[in-house]
């Protein structure tokens, strides 16, 4: 072979095959001559030759067998000429042995041509992946595509997402999760078979497989919320301005049955679908289709197990759990005679407990009716045609079985329960409703809070089961009867046991129901109690259901929620009442309204009491501290150590504190005859010397005491002369003062001791009792010398109950840690203007709700407390009639002030405001403000934006119409942006640069005015325009100076609005000026001056000239006060001084300075002196009034030794 001259291909051939067979196989010769290559002979394999050429199996076979030797020869030699160089070599070693020694190395060994190779994990590798795919495809393409029958599926038409794949780094090298590539898959499958086909319609649409309808929307929503551990339901309660719904008089909002509908977790479309009407007789061939996926007379297989665990999905155990039969049949109690039923039916009771709903409650029930010649022969009992109610309730029944993931017994408890306890009075249709979609979403939300189990939820909303399954017993059993066989049981058998057993006396029932309810027997009786007034039982109380279930209700329910049984009758007392007691005591029920009555749904109670206890925990208030404190404070006859320290250090401090006839006398007030100077102020003080309480203010008050005081001492002494009166009245009210000061601070000494509070907060605390310190004080006299021996009386003692009341309220301040300037204004408005609250004495959950509400509001504020009462005060002080103007920016400028307070994005303020309050846009009140901190709260935990979260809670129940299911779209789509992992920060206060509200421009017409006259002022002309320049009309200015405020004035039709200022203080002044909520602005800087052309020294302040000559050389000080004609100090005024020797006369005088500068008291002075002595004129000269003022004239003596 190495000595022709023909292509090794072309030798093969001719070895392979003699002359006969070369001109048979021309074709195969031609390809050959052609310079054909020896690969795609390989590649074509013994098949492709024998379809491609005409070889036989043997020929081909003989042929390939040489053939593949060749080419693996030939790719070998490629290989290894691609790999070797030109034979250059690398620069040698510098140092070491390789630089003396030519030694072998890999690149003189192999020669590789590094200038051909490429990185192992490059694209044009020939062993990367691309490489593969390509021989792969070039594979299916020639040597398995043209196989096969000519109906056959070609690769590029059963995945047409394949060729148009892009190869490249990310492609080859990036990871991608198995769902994201089996969903493009599937999509591009859909879009090739039917491009025009609406896919999410279509899902939605879709009732089989039963896992549908799939509503993407809702989907990616319970994904979103779920990830942050929330439900849509969580979102719902807390855009509500309603919420929390404990402190609503029935539990009740419009909104609260949406959110548990949310809370489900079951979308619009799956609710719809449990919810619909039932299938009538004529849809029912559509039904089987659309719901079973079966049509034309295939339906009529549903009856056979196997064909209907197929279209179901369900094995044959998961039939026989469905229609609770063999293993999973109901058992009846051996402690139990209250079955409906006296005996057993030997078919089973799965109409009864099991597959109620499946079975609509009616027997005889679904069974199966097996055969021995297989599982294909058995039978379901009900026809498809004749019983096709109960495939639609199966259907219905499997589908939330799904859903909710639970086994089928405890689905069709849930909706057992909840169907009963909606239809109490009407006999049971046996249809899922939306109050049974209510009732799955307070149990997911109790199940996923707290664990609650489904059993146990339906014995909440309904009565405990008393059917077993299989070899369980049943959940009555379990509870009261599971603690060996040696104890006699509890019998449900309708007989009595009294409410409270005789002293000394044992009853078997209370102490089976105490022992397995895990209560002792004080507990008993207060929950026995409740039960038979919600019962409507006297003295005693049946072995029943209804009562036994009662019980497990009202212990069951508070330890699920944290709290102990007590505390949960407690807390449903405190709420809402003995209504709301009865609510859980009685008989449950579901009403899809509120209705007449006053007992509250039994969803609304308990998810009251979920939120309550929550409330505690989020305020780390315990929950026993916080029923203490709103509980009224109970009427106490003894008295703890506390209370008589208390009385005890009062009784001590008070004698001193007492307004005295002694005291009076000792002031110098004349003294009465025959009687006693408190006979007379009884309007004042009492015949004790305590000062009576007053509503006044203190300026009112001070001229009601003088008015008194008067009239005392007129009545008193007779004396006619009002001047001589107004002196005892002066001394007579320092006196009144004085002890009422003393004995407040007595009360507020005695009671900080006694509360653990200041004095500044106690004292606000005290009239938050509704107490004064003249009622504290008169209540602890009338204690004084009492012994306190434990019981003060067989009365409940009204000082005690007050100490009380002050003690839990005190309580409530140390706790929320409540500042003075808190109370004072609650106290003066807030109670109305903060809670709606008439009676600001008042106290219960609510205000303390609210309460705590604003300490969160301080917590979550990145200002001072102060900040935040400061605003309230003011957007409470926003008149009622305000303009539209006005109130714009109000709006603009309370949002501002919030976000600043907060530190959060003023468009996030404004977005929360505009759903709070949509008519004013105005956070004014705490019930607003709560709402407020909760979106804060969950902006900052989910990384929404408050646009975002109101999408989500305000999602309609049911999709009606194209706009509810566009709501759904944009919610879920905004939600879902939380998730990305490159999600922005949440927007702050400090980040932003906040567009100015408006522009104010204030000019005086003059900087200077003189003081206290009655013709000069000053103009002050304030124009008000919007960023753009458009002036804004109607809007109140308000102005303040140091001496009072400015008549407040509204801008006019040009914004602009003129103050006049009258000047009283001299000196420099800045007024102020502000807009409502805006903060207050100074104008240019204004000079208040006397009236300097009229400046003068009055008579009476210059200094007097002495009558006897001054000794010679000795300085005499002259001084005068300047003031104008107005009465103003001539203050800083040039004053030039003269002395001239009296007319006559001769001599010499000095004065200095020669000229001066008058005071801050308008004092201008100069020293005079003469050394030779003589008589003098000095002259002042008022250098701005241009006038002159002369002093007496003044002696000097002459000097004796001349």
């Amino acid at each position: 072979m190495a000595d022709s001259r023909n292509r090794p291909i072309q030798q093969l051939f001719e070895q392979v095959f003699d002359e006969e067979q070369r001109v048979t196989h021309a074709d195969l010769a031609t390809y050959i001559n052609q310079d054909g290559s020896i690969f795609p002979l390989v590649e074509r394999g013994v098949l492709g030759l024998m379809r491609d050429y005409g070889l036989g199996r043997e020929e081909a076979q003989q042929f390939l067998r040489r053939a593949n030797s060749l080419a693996m020869y030939v790719q070998r030699q490629f290989i290894e000429h691609s790999l070797t160089g030109s034979g250059e070599h690398a620069g040698t070693s510098s140092s070491g042995l390789l630089s003396l020694v030519s030694g072998p190395s890999y690149e003189r060994l192999f020669s590789p041509n590094f200038e051909k190779l490429c990185p192992h994990d490059a694209l044009e590798s020939e062993t990367s992946p691309v490489a593969y795919l390509v021989e792969l495809m070039r594979w299916i393409r020639d040597r398995i595509e043209p196989l096969g029958a000519d109906d056959k599926l070609l690769l590029h038409d059963r995945r047409k997402d394949l060729m148009p794949l892009r190869i490249d780094f990310n492609a080859v090298h990036q990871s991608v999760s198995a769902v994201d590539i089996i969903v493009s898959v599937l999509e591009a499958f859909i879009n090739g078979v039917n491009p025009s086909t609406d896919l999410e319609a279509a899902l939605i649409a879709a009732r089989y497989p039963n896992g549908l309808p799939y509503f993407r929307h809702w989907v990616t929503l319970d994904v979103v919320g779920r990830h942050y551990g929330l439900s849509v339901g969580n979102f719902a309660h807390m855009v509500d301005l309603h919420s929390p719904y404990f402190l609503q008089p029935l539990a009740w909002d419009n909104d609260a049955k949406r959110a548990l509908a949310h809370a489900s977790r079951l979308g619009p479309y799956q609710r719809q679908l449990l919810t619909e009407a039932p299938v009538d007789e004529d849809g029912w061939e559509a039904f089987y289709l659309s719901d079973f996926g079966v049509e034309g007379a295939t339906f009529n297989n549903l009856n056979q197990v196997q064909f209907f665990g197929e279209r179901t999905k369900l094995d044959a155990r998961g039939v026989e759990k469905l229609l609770s039969v063999r293993d999973f049949a109901p058992t009846r109690s051996a402690n139990v005679t209250v079955y409906e039923s006296p005996q057993a039916p030997a078919v089973g009771e799965s109409e009864r407990s099991g597959s109620v709903y499946v079975n609509g409650g009616a027997s005889p029930a679904i069974t199966i009716n097996y055969n021995e010649a297989g599982g294909a022969f058995h039978r379901l009992s009900a026809d498809p045609v004749s019983a096709f109610a109960r495939y639609d309730r199966m259907n219905r029944k499997l589908r939330l079985d799904q859903w909710l993931e639970l086994p089928s017994d405890q689905v069709d408890a849930l909706l057992v329960a909840a169907i009963k306890a909606e239809k109490r009075e009407a006999p049971h249709t046996w249809w899922i409703s939306n109050s049974t979609v209510h009732a799955l979403g307070l149990f997911q939300t109790l199940r996923e809070r707290y664990g609650c189990t489904a059993q146990d939820f339906a014995a909440f909303i309904d009565e405990m089961a008393i059917y077993g399954r299989g070899d369980a017993l049943s959940p009555f059993d379990q509870v009261f009867n599971n603690q060996g066989s040696y104890r006699e049981p509890l019998i449900l058998d309708n007989d009595e046991f009294p409410i409270i057993p005789a002293t000394g006396a044992t009853d078997l029932t209370i102490n089976r129901l105490c022992s397995g309810l895990g209560i002792d027997l004080k507990t008993y009786q207060y929950l026995a109690m409740a039960v038979a007034r919600a019962q409507n039982c006297t003295t005693t109380l049946q072995r029943s259901p209804a009562i036994i279930s009662a019980f497990y209700r009202l212990v069951k329910l508070p330890r699920l929620l944290g709290i102990t049984p007590v505390e949960g009758v407690l807390m449903l007392t405190l709420l809402g009442g003995e209504n709301w007691v009865d609510g859980l005591a009685g008989i449950p029920s579901i009403k899809a309204a509120p209705g007449s009555d006053t007992v509250p749904d039994v969803l609304n109670l308990i998810y009251a009491l979920h939120a309550c206890v929550g409330w505690c925990r989020d305020r780390q208030l315990p929950v026993l501290w916080m029923l203490q404190q709103v509980s009224p404070p109970a009427a106490l006859v003894v008295a703890s150590e506390k209370e008589r320290q208390l009385f005890e250090q009062a009784g001590n401090l008070l004698p001193a504190a007492l307004f005295t006839n002694a005291t009076l006398l000792m002031v110098g007030v004349p003294p009465l005859v025959g009687t006693d100077w408190l006979d007379l102020l009884g309007t004042l003080v009492d015949p004790s010397g305590l000062v009576m309480s007053s509503d006044l203010t203190e300026t009112d008050y001070l001229l009601f005491a003088r008015s008194e005081l008067d009239k005392a001492v007129r009545d008193g002494l007779g004396e006619a002369d009002a001047s001589v009166r107004a002196v005892i009245v002066e001394r007579m009210l320092t006196v009144l003062l004085q002890a009422r000061d003393a004995q407040a601070s007595v009360v507020k000494e005695t009671l900080a001791v006694y509360t653990g509070l200041d004095a500044e907060r106690v004292s606000h605390v005290l009239v938050w009792a509704n107490s004064t310190v003249y009622q504290l004080l008169r209540q602890v006299l009338e204690q004084s010398g009492r012994e306190w021996t434990g019981t003060l009386s067989d009365e409940p003692d009204p000082t005690i109950t007050l100490l009380a009341d002050v003690r839990r309220r005190s309580n409530v301040v140390l706790q929320l840690d409540l500042s003075a300037t808190l109370l004072q204004d609650y106290l003066q408005y807030g109670h109305k203007a903060w809670l709606d609250q008439l009676d600001r004495h008042d106290f219960s959950v609510r205000p303390l709700y609210y309460l705590t509400a604003l300490t969160r509001a301080f917590e979550l504020g990145e200002q001072p407390a102060g900040k935040l009462l400061d605003y309230l005060r003011e957007v409470n002080s926003l008149p009622e009639s305000i303009s539209a103007e006005a109130l714009g920016i109000a709006q603009k400028a309370a949002s501002i002030r919030l976000a600043a307070f907060f530190d959060w994005s003023v468009e996030e303020v404004r977005a929360c405001v505009t759903h709070i309050d949509p008519e004013e846009r105005l956070i004014k009140n705490l019930i607003q403000l709560d709402l407020l901190m909760r979106i804060r709260v969950l902006a900052r935990h989910t990384g929404m934006d408050a646009l975002t979260i109101f999408r989500v809670g305000n999602l309609p129940e049911t999709i009606d119409t194209p706009v509810d299911k566009e709501a759904y779209r944009l919610a879920a789509e905004s939600a879902l942006l939380s998730l990305t992992e490159a999600s922005a920060p949440a927007a702050a206060y400090h980040d932003e640069v906040p567009e100015p509200i408006v522009k104010l421009d204030c000019h005086p017409d003059k900087t200077n005015v003189v003081a206290n006259s009655p013709t000069d002022k000053i103009i002050f002309t304030m124009t008000l325009t919007n960023p753009d320049g458009t002036v804004v009309p109607h809007v109140n200015v308000h102005w303040q100076d140091s001496l009072g405020t400015i008549e407040t004035q509204a801008t006019d039709e040009n914004g602009q609005v003129k103050a006049e200022y009258v000047g009283k203080v001299l000196g420099p002044q800045q007024l102020l000026y502000w807009l409502d909520l805006m903060e207050p602005e100074k104008t240019r800087t204004i000079n208040v001056i006397p009236d300097v052309t009229t400046l003068t020294m009055l008579p009476a302040s210059m200094s007097l000239v002495p009558t006897e000559p001054v000794p010679a050389g000795r300085e005499f000080e002259l001084y005068g006060t300047l003031r104008d004609r107005y009465r103003n100090l001539g203050k800083d005024q040039l004053v030039r001084w003269f002395v001239e020797p009296f007319s006559g006369t001769t001599g010499s005088a000095t004065i200095r300075p020669a000229q001066g500068r008058s005071n801050q008291e308008g004092l201008a002075r100069a020293f005079v002196s003469s050394a030779n002595g003589g008589r003098f004129n000095v002259t002042a000269l008022i250098e701005s009034a241009e006038g002159f003022v002369v002093f007496d004239p003044i002696t000097f003596a002459g000097n004796d030794t001349e």
